[in-house]
């Protein structure tokens, strides 16, 4: 038997729901040889990507963004998967048959040359999969011929050191990214401008994060009350809370200049004050990251 029927011998047990085999014509299986099969590595301490090249068909990434769960991303050349449902398997290579595939996700697919992406767990099965020396694919039908079976398979050859520099990249990560630290609120007890112990934390993150990217040109802090007391009782109170805030990343090692700290009192309500669940949440501070590059 050939190494073409052992593959669609191979897709029909796991495709059986997507395409019966009394009604399939052909297998196009796309993958990198032992010659040119290549895991490519790019990485800084926000992102991290491992790219595979799969010839005649597009490429195939593993991304881990700073504070966000691992995703697969399988991105296309030209329109080669048709509209339906795509498969993403994990199957033992060719040199060792008799290993039965097994099916990690089922998902709908548009087509029209889209990314086929998966996240999460998926994601760090596929990862597993070729650590493990099995071959993962994505598979469906074909654009043109839906009688057709298109398989896209990664290679795990060459993947072991250029999977132990990623796991070094994912380990440099830091712990959130921009969009996750950019807006944060301090909520303070009544008549206190104490901050917690929450509050510190993720202070420690906002600070972190700074320190780390150049492009932050300010943090705004604004510092903010609920209508309880007299108007200049209510301004000192927010003004208290947001020098505290203030005073704590500096000692964290903000630099002084990126920081503008204004305070309001009870003038800028978030939500109405005439419940008690409403003042909670208008007894802050209000931390805002600005980059240079924003709008």
């Amino acid at each position: 038997m050939g190494i073409t029927q052992q593959l669609i011998i191979r897709s029909f047990f796991v495709l059986g729901t997507l395409l019966p085999v009394s009604q399939a014509s052909a297998l196009t299986h796309y993958q990198s040889d032992i010659t040119d099969s290549k895991w490519l590595l790019s990485g800084n301490i926000f992102s991290c990507s491992l790219t595979h090249p799969v010839p005649n068909y597009g490429e195939g990434h593993f991304i881990k963004e700073a504070g966000e769960p691992m995703k697969f991303v399988l991105k296309p050349e030209n329109e080669k998967l048709g509209p339906g449902q795509v498969y993403i398997i994990s199957q033992a290579p060719n040199w060792s048959p008799g290993i039965k595939p097994e099916t990690l996700d089922i998902l709908p697919y548009p087509g029209y040359g889209l990314t086929v992406e998966v996240g999460g767990r998926v994601a760090e099965k596929m990862l597993t999969s070729l650590d493990r020396g099995r071959q993962p694919a994505v598979a469906g039908t074909a654009w043109e011929n839906r009688r057709e079976t298109v398989e896209v398979s990664l290679s795990n050859i060459n993947f072991a050191p250029a999977y132990n520099e990623f796991r070094r990249c994912l380990s440099s990560l830091l712990p959130v990214n921009y969009d996750q630290i950019a807006r944060t609120a301090a909520l303070f007890p009544i008549g206190h401008a104490d901050l917690t112990e929450g509050t510190k934390r993720r202070l420690d993150l906002v600070a972190l994060y700074v320190s780390n990217d150049p492009t932050v040109q300010y943090i705004y802090i604004d510092g903010h009350s609920d209508n309880i007391g007299s108007r200049r009782d209510n301004r000192e109170l927010s003004k208290e809370r947001a020098e505290k805030v203030t005073a704590y990343l500096l000692k964290k090692g903000v630099p002084v200049d990126k920081i503008i700290s204004r305070y309001h009192g009870d003038r800028y309500p978030a939500v109405s004050n005439n419940s008690a669940k409403g003042r909670d949440r208008n007894r802050r501070v209000t931390i805002r990251l600005e980059k240079i590059n924003d709008s």
